[in-house]
């Protein structure tokens, strides 16, 4: 990879946040170099329409906004961005992480670690852009969510 790579920043999108948290993530963003919000929608179904539009790599998405149909709807985002990696945000990260598996996202991380574990992420995403401190991500990943990496 050369440095030109290295140098852009990895483009997240929000999906669903109240106006407050959506605020605070932009912050989170902003103050990272190395990640960029690309956009932010109050729902999956104009997400869906603005997405195609963004350079987002990376979508996060609010698990408590998303309502009754949330698997349904995050499968045709899914289906629709296939290259899009999705990750739900839910103050219980483990009460959700199978019915996020089964609509298709990598990963449900909590909204009381997010920054930490969004970190994690993105160095397991994007291995050649972050750095990985202290070693392989796959084995840090299993060891704390007891899987084999991340949710598939």
């Amino acid at each position: 990879m050369d440095a030109t790579a290295l140098a852009e920043p990895v483009n997240i999108f929000l999906i669903g946040f109240s106006e407050g948290l959506a605020r605070s993530l932009a912050r989170y963003v902003h103050s990272d170099s190395s990640v960029a919000l690309t956009g932010v929608a109050p729902s999956l179904a104009l997400a869906e329409i603005m997405l195609p539009d963004t350079p987002a790599a990376v979508a996060l998405v609010d698990w408590s906004a998303l309502g009754v149909a949330t698997t349904d709807s995050l499968r045709a985002l899914r289906l629709g961005l296939p290259g899009l990696r999705i990750v739900c945000v839910a103050s219980e990260a483990d009460a959700y992480s199978a019915a996020a598996a089964q609509a298709g996202a990598e990963a449900v991380i909590s909204l009381d670690r997010f920054a930490g574990e969004l970190d994690f992420l993105l160095r397991l995403f994007f291995p050649g852009r972050f750095p990985t401190p202290g070693g392989q991500p796959e084995r840090r990943y299993a060891a704390t969510h007891g899987q084999d990496g991340p949710i598939q």
